[in-house]
């Protein structure tokens, strides 16, 4: 190859590098044990809160046990309680939160009410809340932007809707607060492991069942407006734009969920819009492999060229799709020319 092929190349290779991608971490911001009323208070991320117990310490001495953190544009938090007490105080500010309810928690009295197992509290920007909890109870907590919220209400057929007319309690079927349990208990493991989508889909249905349960009746996204995206994604793929496919922000410009976006691949093709573009994508890689001279270009170089970066992984899907390595594509293709 020309030296200004390879330094073309490279131009390549360094701009994928340097590309910003999309791939969010969970970040922990609290982690701990807490043996004191006081101490809880003051170092809870987010909050502001005051508590009073009204009963004397635990024999261990423990009074809750705290973990918070961030993934993308959610906050995530879990909290297990070992002591009665008297809570209030003020959420996030900006957000709307959610308390799922978690497995020894059967009941809380909350601003007024007595909640039940399978209730649902909102927490809203700005408004004081005061609860008494028993002496076992756990909570996970969800939180998104108020825009956020705009833009799922808007999804489910109901754009413009002020969350603040809505009842701060509602009740969830049994299937969709087993799901989030499943989902938010991951903030026990050691590191916990989420997915965009997955947490994208749970904050959308449960924004719909407290939208039904105020006599709202929410609306999956036209099928319109997925095809729309879908033939936009199709578009940009025959044209070679592979690189300037990001599926957040296309499905942010239509107010399309991700989760409808999948379900229009699934239905059309068998896949999803990130396996599909995978798939798109080793299969040109294969192609090149196939007609590369390999005296004058490297595996490394086509994986470059097609914007991929783990060695490792894509030798893996390589060898999963063609049922060999791209090394041995390259050396068939100096065989077939020999």
């Amino acid at each position: 190859m020309m030296q200004s092929g390879v330094i073309e190349i490279a131009k390549r290779k360094a701009a994928l590098l340097n590309r910003p991608v999309y791939q969010p971490a969970f970040q922990a911001t609290l982690v701990a044990d807490f043996c004191h009323v006081d101490q809880l208070c003051h170092e809870v991320q987010y909050w502001d809160i005051q508590f009073q117990p009204l009963t004397a310490f635990s024999d261990d001495g423990r009074v809750a046990h705290i973990l918070q953190g961030t993934f993308a544009s959610f906050e995530l938090s879990y909290a297990r309680f070992h002591q009665n007490l008297d809570q209030r105080g003020a959420p996030p500010p900006g957000k709307l939160t959610f308390t799922i309810p978690g497995q020894t928690m059967s009941k809380l009295w909350w601003c007024g009410k007595e909640t039940a197992s399978d209730s649902v509290l909102v927490y809203y920007p700005g408004v004081e809340w005061r609860s008494i909890s028993g002496s076992d109870f756990e909570v996970y907590l969800l939180s998104i932007n108020l825009a956020d919220f705009a833009r799922y209400a808007a999804r489910l057929g109901a754009p413009e809707l002020d969350p603040y007319r809505l009842q701060t309690i509602f009740k969830v079927p049994n299937a969709l607060l087993s799901r989030a349990q499943n989902v938010l208990c991951s903030l026990n493991s050691p590191a916990p492991q989420f997915d965009t989508l997955t947490l994208d889909a749970l904050v959308e249905d449960l924004i719909g069942c407290w939208l039904a349960q105020a006599g709202l009746h929410p609306r999956a996204a036209g099928l319109h407006t997925s095809q729309r995206v879908l033939t936009r994604i199709l578009e940009m793929v025959d044209a070679g734009e592979i690189e300037d496919v990001r599926l957040p922000e296309l499905c942010a410009e239509a107010g399309l969920s991700r989760r409808a976006l999948e379900i229009a691949f699934k239905d059309r093709f068998g896949v999803g819009p990130a396996a599909f573009i995978k798939s798109w994508r080793l299969a040109q890689t294969r192609r090149q492999l196939l007609e590369a001279d390999p005296g004058k270009i490297t595996v490394a170089d086509v994986m470059a060229e097609q914007g991929f970066l783990h060695v490792g992984q894509f030798a893996t899907d390589y060898k999963r799709w063609f049922q060999e390595l791209p090394s041995q594509t390259l050396l068939r293709s100096s065989l077939a020319s020999s």
